[in-house]
C-alpha cells in the first residue's frame, strides 16, 4: 500500500506546505481605509474530523488523558516559551485564532479576546475587543491588559516573543475595550504573528497577577484567560489542568466551554510506549511523532484512528555554533554539510515518510528557492574541505542533542560519515531543559535537533536568524540577513516579499549556520472515542471543544 510511499508523501508535502503558507489577510490598498476584516466564524470541515454531532449527543465532563514525548514546557510564563506546548490554549487564549483546514492544510484567522479588526490606515490595526473575559484569578481582561501584554512581549528582559512583535511600534488604548496597534511597516503577516500559532507566542496573561505575585510567579503557575486552569505540574512528568467555570466561550449546547472536567498530558518518550498505551487505552491520545512502522496496527484497530498531516511536520536539523571552535569555520561547516547523506538518513530513519531537505525555507514558505545550489552527499569534497579548513589530520568534535529515538538514530548517522571524513564525532546526549540551557549558553560545538516546519511566514524564522533573535542558537551575526528579514517584514506586497525572501534564504545556503537534514510529515493516534477535537498545526490537536463519547 505504501510502496511509493516516498514519492506520495513529497509530494502532499509539497503541496500542502504551498497553501499552508498562504497570506492569512486580504492584500492591502494604501492610502485608501481598509474595510473591516471579519473573522470568519466557520467550523474547520474535513475528511478527518467529523462535523460536530448535534447537541444532544455531546457529553460534558471526564478526564482527557494525554501523552506527549517531550517535556511540557521549560516553565508557564507565556511569553518566554521556546515553543508552544501541545494543549496551551486550555490555559491561555490569544487575541486572534488561526483555523485550519485539514483536506487543504489551509489557514485562516478568526477571532478570539479581539472579536474584530480594521485596517484604519496602511499601517494601523483596531482591534475590538471581548468585554465579557475574566481571567482565572478573578480580574478582568481590557484593552489596557491587551497592551500590557503586548508590551511585555516587547520589552520583558527574558521575552522571547520580541520577534512576533517586532513590527509593531506601539499599542494605544483607545477606550476599554478598543486597541489601536501601529505598526513600524506593513501588516503583511502582523494577525498572524497575533495568533496561536506554534512559533507565536502571543498568549495573553493576567496582569494582575503579576502585579499581585511578580514575574517569577508566571513560569510555574499559569494565570489565563482559556478554558482550563492551572492544577500541577510535576517537572517530567504530568501536567494537570481542570475546568474552568468562567470561561467566555460557548459550545454546541449553548453553555460554558469547556465539556471535560480536566486535561493530564503525561511525559511518554518513547513513541511504542505512547501508541501502545492509546492501544490498551491507557491514553486516549498521544500527540508525539507515530513512526510509519506502527501505521498499519493503528489502522487496524477499529477503536483508534491515525491522523495525518503531510503538509507539516518535524526537520531534524543541525545547529553550528558559529562562535565557538572548531565550527567558526565556514569551510568545515560545509564539509559536515556535504558529508551528509540526507537521502539515505531519510529513507532509513523516516522509515518510509522521510523527505531529504536542502534549504531553511520550506516549499510552501514564501521565496522558497529550488534553484539554489544544493549541499549534495560528497565525501570527497567534505575530505578536501576539512584540510582547506586547516585540518589536515582531522578535527574531534562534539554533537548535542536530547534524549528522543529519532534524535539519536540521527545523531548516528551523522557520526558514521562524519568520522569518514575526519571529523570525529562524540555523541553526547542529555535532557531537553540541559539540552536547551547548553543551547542558550552557547556552550556546545555542532547541535542536531528538531524544528517544526510547514505554517510559517519566512518572517517567524526571524527569531532564529537574526542577530538579536531570541533562538539565534547558531549565534549568527550577518548585517546583509539582518537587513533582508527587516525589509521583508515591512514590504506588503507578497511578490516582492518573495524575491526579497529568496535573497535572505542565499544568505543562509551560502554561510550554513543551520543544516536540514531530513523531513518525516506529521501524525498521531487518538481513540475514537475523543470528539470534538479540532485540527491543528503544532499543537496537533486543540482541545478547547473536545469531549469524551463514554
Amino acid at each position: 500500500m505504501r510502496g511509493n510511499a516516498y514519492l506520495v508523501i513529497t509530494v502532499l508535502v509539497v503541496l500542502g506546505l504551498l497553501t499552508a503558507c498562504a497570506p492569512a489577510e486580504p492584500t492591502v490598498a494604501p492610502p485608501k481605509p481598509a474595510a473591516p476584516i471579519a473573522p470568519t466564524a466557520a467550523p474547520v470541515s474535513s475528511t478527518t474530523v467529523p462535523a460536530p454531532p448535534p447537541t444532544s449527543k455531546i457529553k460534558r465532563g471526564g478526564i482527557l488523558q494525554a501523552a506527549y514525548n517531550l517535556e511540557w514546557a521549560p516553565n508557564l510564563d507565556p511569553h518566554t516559551l521556546s515553543s508552544n506546548p501541545v494543549g496551551f490554549d486550555l490555559l491561555y487564549d490569544t487575541l486572534v485564532r488561526t483555523a485550519l483546514d485539514v483536506k487543504t492544510g489551509k489557514r485562516t484567522m478568526q477571532s478570539g479576546l479581539a472579536e474584530s479588526w480594521e485596517q484604519a490606515t496602511p499601517k494601523t490595526i483596531v482591534m475590538k475587543l471581548r468585554k465579557d473575559v475574566t481571567f482565572q484569578d478573578g480580574s478582568k481582561f481590557n484593552a489596557e491588559v491587551a497592551k500590557w501584554n503586548l508590551d511585555r512581549m516587547a520589552n520583558y528582559p527574558k521575552s522571547t516573543a520580541k520577534t512576533d512583535v517586532a513590527v509593531i511600534d506601539s499599542v494605544d488604548v483607545v477606550d476599554e475595550y478598543t486597541l489601536r496597534v501601529n505598526l513600524k511597516g506593513g501588516p503583511a503577516g502582523i494577525l498572524y504573528r497575533l495568533g496561536d500559532g506554534v512559533s507565536q507566542r502571543p498568549w495573553i496573561a493576567s496582569k494582575a497577577a503579576v502585579d499581585r505575585d511578580g514575574e517569577e510567579a508566571l513560569t510555574r503557575r499559569s494565570v489565563g484567560s482559556g478554558p482550563m486552569q492551572f492544577v500541577e505540574w510535576v517537572t517530567g512528568d504530568r501536567i494537570t489542568v481542570k475546568k474552568w467555570d468562567k470561561y467566555w466561550d460557548k459550545g454546541e449546547d449553548g453553555q460554558p466551554l469547556p465539556y471535560l472536567d480536566g486535561v493530564v498530558i503525561r511525559v511518554v518518550r518513547e513513541e511504542i510506549v505512547g501508541v501502545n498505551e492509546v492501544r490498551a487505552g491507557n491514553l486516549d491520545i498521544f500527540f508525539g511523532q507515530v513512526e510509519a512502522r506502527n501505521f498499519g496496527t493503528i489502522r487496524a484497530n477499529p477503536d483508534l484512528e491515525l491522523v495525518e498531516y503531510p503538509w507539516v511536520g518535524d526537520v531534524n536539523y543541525l545547529i553550528f555554533n558559529m562562535k565557538k571552535a572548531p565550527f567558526d569555520s565556514l569551510k568545515l561547516r560545509q564539509a559536515a554539510a556535504y558529508a551528509t547523506d540526507r537521502e539515505g538518513m531519510a529513507k532509513a530513519l523516516g522509515l518510509g515518510s522521510g523527505v531529504p531537505t536542502y534549504y531553511y525555507w520550506g516549499p510552501g514558505d514564501l521565496g522558497y528557492d529550488e534553484t539554489l545550489p544544493r549541499y549534495s552527499f560528497d565525501m570527497n569534497k567534505a575530505k578536501q574541505l576539512v584540510k582547506e579548513a586547516g585540518f589536515p589530520d582531522g578535527v574531534d568534535v562534539v554533537d548535542d542533542f536530547f534524549h528522543v529515538e529519532v534524535m539519536q538514530r540521527t545523531a548516528e548517522a551523522f557520526k558514521q560519515t562524519w568520522d569518514q571524513v575526519g571529523i570525529r564525532t562524540t555523541l553526547n546526549v542529555s535532557e531537553r531543559t540541559a539540552f536547551v540551557s547548553k543551547l542558550q549558553a552557547g556552550n556546545f560545538q555542532v547541535a542536531n535537533s528538531i524544528r517544526q516546519w510547514g505554517d510559517s511566514d519566512p518572517d517567524a524564522y526571524s527569531n532564529r536568524l537574526t542577530s538579536t533573535g531570541p533562538f539565534n542558537f547558531a549565534h549568527f551575526e550577518n548585517t546583509d540577513l539582518d537587513k533582508c528579514m527587516e525589509e521583508g517584514r515591512n514590504t506588503i506586497e507578497d511578490a516582492k516579499r518573495a524575491e526579497i525572501y529568496k535573497r535572505c534564504q542565499r544568505i543562509i545556503y551560502e554561510q550554513v549556520p543551520y543544516d536540514q537534514i531530513w523531513f518525516t510529515p506529521y501524525a498521531l493516534v487518538v481513540n475514537k472515542k475523543v470528539k470534538g477535537w479540532e485540527p491543528q498545526f503544532f499543537s496537533r490537536v486543540r482541545l478547547r471543544q473536545a469531549w469524551l463519547d463514554r
